[in-house]
């Protein structure tokens, strides 16, 4: 058995028992400013009385870390050398301090990067969890009086969370480098991985849409051909168990050490316990009034007391998982560290930590958050689900100095900043002084850019169902069928049609170049800041200006315009757009238009 190193980050945060006290003062944090120049400035908190992290890392070798010879050794083997982003961030997430990342990028293979040393964090974790128990069976065979704390009440201890299938194959292949030398991959590669053909043929890669070679497309970006490479089916679950030399996959959940999922693929999974549970309570029609009290509570107990025992969680690519749906990954993060209310027949109750015990295992539970860009929503998902009493480090988003706004100086830019944030305060904004500025002869072909598919429904029901206006529009959203796709554009581009109502999904998803488009009016700033340029580039393409006439160089009587609608609460979106220097200017300025121009 292996020697763990005298000080562990893992044996000091798992095996510290903090007190009430220190739970109970969430609200009084240390706060710390840090700056490292790979990672940027950096927010450090904590109710710890433990010393800060340290940054820049003050290591440049791997092996100062804790962590498993095996992983070291096949890491000296491959040649691999870390480079100081991966050196500062592995520093901060083996202290098992929870971490916000906001610029995963893939300028520089960031993204390539930070899973590579995510990886071997969370399979040193895993393999020091094993090497412990069987450390400490091993000497309770020798003295059944020993007292050992070990354990969670259920196996699994890492929850990763991703968009794709591709996103877990790579994850696979980082596994596979840590745990594997390239001699043994050659020469037992059967032997250490259990359903291996079978999970490639899941999760290999498949080829994108030949649409990507069409020109009317605009596919050819690094940053699309990226996201959307190799296999992206977005419903799956999938169990793994990691020993030293192994991999098994498609283990059931309480066989796994690892459970790797897209947020709806576990959400279906725990819904379908949830019916199963619930015709099974309704079979039962005995039960007292008193004994139902408590069937809310205990729902998430019972449902998904596999994510009991929980440790880690990497969430990766936030910002694509918001493209899909955000409500599957707060479901899932609500249900988890939840004490079961009936235990599996591989729990054994002597051998569970205390704070478990006592519920306090959201508490130890180190979080990991991956996004290219930052919002409130992500922000406020990180700090509700951020417990972990060691501390949490926020890495500040970074800007680009002078954003888009020059790269598009052929056009007049109209920022329209309107006095309301709420959703419907806003719609109604919208209706009243927006809309009716638009609906006229003036702006025939105006696209309406809407990031939120909710205010994409409520503003087309609107126009469906005005009963004193008569709108004339068409609509691309990202349930839209090729066919009806095709329709849309095609009508739009050849005749008068005042209102094309896109969302930011269907932009994100299929990037087409929307020919025909006079006038382009953002109802809300979109989530990436690059597509700010993408969408006003589509003023650049040929429209029509009469039924004989078709232009490339759209000088026309009627120039085009873009509007774009913002509120104070949209400063992180703007400061995408226009630059951090720029937006502190436009937010303290009294005036409520700001015409960005080529003059």
């Amino acid at each position: 058995m292996e020697n763990i190193t005298k000080y562990d980050p893992f044996l000091s945060h798992f095996e510290t028992l903090i007190d009430e006290k220190q739970i109970n003062n969430k609200s009084s944090k240390n706060k710390i400013d840090l700056f490292s120049s790979s990672l940027g400035s950096c927010q450090f908190s904590s109710t710890s009385s433990d010393k800060p992290p340290i940054l820049p890392c003050p290591t440049s070798t791997i092996d100062s870390f804790s962590i498993k010879k095996s992983l070291l050794s096949n890491i000296e083997t491959s040649g691999s050398q870390l480079t100081p982003l991966q050196f500062d961030f592995f520093s901060l997430i083996h202290n098992y301090y929870d971490v916000y990342y906001p610029n995963r990028t893939n300028i520089n293979d960031v993204g390539e990067q930070l899973r590579f040393v995510i990886c071997l964090h969370l399979i040193n974790h895993v393999l020091k969890t094993r090497s412990r128990i069987l450390s400490h069976n091993a000497k309770l065979k020798e003295n059944p009086d020993l007292d050992y704390h070990d354990q969670g009440f259920t196996r699994p201890k890492v929850l990763i969370i991703v968009p794709f299938r591709e996103s877990v194959r790579r994850i696979i292949n980082c596994f596979e480098n840590l745990l594997l030398t390239m001699d043994d991959s050659e020469k037992n590669d059967q032997i250490q991985m259990s359903h291996r053909k079978r999970f490639k043929e899941e999760y290999g890669g498949e080829e994108i849409d030949n649409e990507n070679n069409d020109s009317k497309f605009q596919r050819t970006s690094n940053e699309y051909n990226e996201i959307f490479a190799g296999n992206i089916d977005d419903h799956f679950r999938l169990g793994i168990s990691v020993t030293r030399k192994s991999l098994k996959f498609f283990q059931s959940v309480y066989k796994s050490d690892f459970l790797i999922v897209s947020p709806v693929g576990l959400r279906t999974l725990l819904e379908k316990r949830h019916r199963k549970r619930k015709h099974k309570q309704s079979s039962d029609s005995s039960e007292s009034d008193s004994d139902n009290e408590n069937t809310n509570e205990n729902k998430a107990s019972s449902i998904a007391d596999f994510l009991s025992s929980i440790e880690c969680i990497y969430i990766d690519q936030l910002d694509i998982l918001s493209m899909q749906n955000l409500d599957h990954l707060f479901y899932i993060l609500e249900n988890l560290n939840c004490i079961p209310q009936q235990a599996t027949s591989s729990t054994d109750f002597s051998r569970i930590r205390h704070w478990s015990l006592n519920g306090w295992a959201r508490f130890y539970r180190q979080l990991i958050v991956l996004s290219s860009f930052t919002s409130p929503l992500f922000l406020s998902l990180f700090h509700r689900f951020s417990t972990n009493y060691s501390g949490q480090c926020l890495i500040q988003p970074s800007f680009p100095l002078n954003g888009y706004i020059r790269s598009l100086s052929t056009f007049n830019q109209l920022f329209q900043r309107i006095p309301v944030c709420d959703p419907t305060l806003r719609f109604n904004y919208f209706i009243e002084h927006i809309l009716p500025r638009f609906d006229t002869s003036a702006y025939e072909h105006t696209l309406i850019y809407l990031s939120s598919y909710f205010d994409f429904v409520r503003l087309k029901n609107y126009m469906r169902t005005e009963k004193h206006k008569q709108f004339n529009y068409l609509t691309l959203n990202e349930y839209s069928t090729k066919k009806q796709i095709l329709l849309a554009r095609n009508i739009f581009y050849h005749r008068q049609v005042r209102f094309l109502l896109m969302t930011e999904r269907f932009h994100f998803y299929h990037r087409y170049r929307i020919k025909g488009i006079r006038h382009i009016l953002f109802y809300d700033l979109p989530s990436y800041g690059h597509f700010y340029p993408e969408i006003v580039q589509f003023l650049t393409l040929p429209h029509v200006i009469d039924k004989k006439k078709t232009t490339q160089t759209n000088q026309t009587d009627e120039p085009s315009t873009c509007t774009a609608l913002y509120a104070k609460e949209d400063a992180l979106k703007l400061a995408y757009i226009l630059g951090q220097n720029a937006v502190t200017d436009l937010l303290n300025s009294e005036k409520n238009t700001h015409l960005f121009t080529n003059k």
